[in-house]
């Protein structure tokens, strides 16, 4: 009698056992299933370390982390972003190349900070400044020609730093060649006198800011430099490269030593393609 009502009692244990098991199985996946629904209904998420934020519908969230960077990192189009839910004004862009390419002239680290942190934070400002406003449905330039104070900041930013990684190609690097090369000889005599022209601004350049090669409407080649979030646009000046000066752009590989960015990491990097382009547009 007794092994019969231990075996009952074993026995009873086992399926309530179960029973707990399978209970919790179904809590999860109704749990899973009202997250997906709150998800795609809009409501926020805050959970990721990167801080990166990007509109959806009604709500802010943020983009859960994967190696440092969110998930508008490199390989997310703007198919992508429409598939994560992304409806904002203004969205961060892809980088033009793999984040690791640029190495060892640039880090994967500079760029997953650069680009995942600094970049990203212009375009979360952006959108919250101009949030149910009609500069929604204006364009960076428009912005930048139009606004003043942290609106005009945050589209300047934005737009400095997408034309900026623009302006870098695992390519690149070496002398200019096309169109490029001979306004350049044109207007500093020589590729070598601009490069020192150059250098020169990005090196002596006071606090943070900006090194642009410009143009102006009559095609003159010239050397400017901006602090902060300037930029030639306001000046009726078409940009046709930029460096970045700000000390975040350096600071992992080179820490205080700009002139080794300069010199190590830009004068490898720069994307005469691009420059081409713009200065021919």
């Amino acid at each position: 009698f007794q092994r019969a009502m231990y075996s009952s009692f074993h026995s009873s244990r086992q399926r309530s056992s179960s029973i707990f098991a399978l209970a919790c199985a179904l809590t999860v996946v109704v749990m899973a299933g009202m997250f997906l629904m709150r998800t795609e209904a809009g409501a926020p998420l805050q959970r990721g370390v990167t801080g990166i934020r990007i509109t959806r519908g009604p709500g802010i969230r943020t983009i859960p982390s994967f190696g440092g960077i969110s998930a508008l990192r490199r390989g997310c189009s703007n198919a992508n972003n429409r598939f994560l839910g992304v409806n904002a004004a203004f969205e961060l862009p892809s980088l033009p190349w793999e984040k690791e390419s640029l190495e060892p002239h640039m880090s994967s680290e500079t760029v997953d900070y650069h680009y995942g942190k600094h970049h990203a934070a212009y375009i979360n400002k952006l959108n919250d400044l101009v949030k149910g406003t009609d500069k929604e449905s204006k364009s960076l330039t428009e912005l930048i020609l139009s606004e003043k104070g942290g609106i005009f900041n945050s589209a300047a930013q934005s737009y400095n730093h997408e034309f900026f990684w623009k302006c870098l190609s695992p390519n690149g690097g070496g002398e200019p060649t096309g169109a490029i090369a001979e306004a350049i000889n044109r207007d500093f005599g020589s590729f070598e006198e601009f490069k020192k022209a150059y250098d020169a601004k990005a090196v002596g350049h006071f606090g943070s800011g900006w090194v642009w090669l410009v143009k102006d409407k009559d095609g003159k080649l010239s050397i400017m430099d901006t602090h902060d979030a300037e930029n030639p646009l306001t000046a009726g000046l078409t940009p046709i490269l930029t460096t970045d000066v700000w000390e975040h752009a350096y600071y992992i590989d080179y820490r205080n030593a700009r002139p080794s960015y300069i010199s190590d990491g830009w004068w490898n990097l720069v994307n005469w393609s691009f420059a081409n382009e713009n200065y021919s547009a």
